[in-house]
């Protein structure tokens, strides 16, 4: 996603364990969850698509046998 920063001073935005200095007016492109991408602070913006969610892996419940 684009993270802009739309306020008048340059800041800060911290990701991941780095460190972004951004000026006023300008972004990064960073993969962020729809969830992350909500809680960007101000004065940031984020736009474009989220990435997907890790999902949590599930045991496998096929039973065996029944694929031939």
């Amino acid at each position: 996603m684009k993270i802009t920063n739309t306020g008048p001073a340059p800041h800060t935005l911290s990701h991941a364990g780095k460190e972004y200095l951004l000026a006023p007016g300008n972004s990064v492109e960073i993969d962020l969850t729809k969830e992350e991408a909500e809680a960007v602070p101000q004065p940031f913006v984020a736009s474009g698509e989220p990435i997907a969610a890790a999902k949590p892996e599930k045991a496998k419940t096929e039973a065996k046998g029944e694929a031939k």
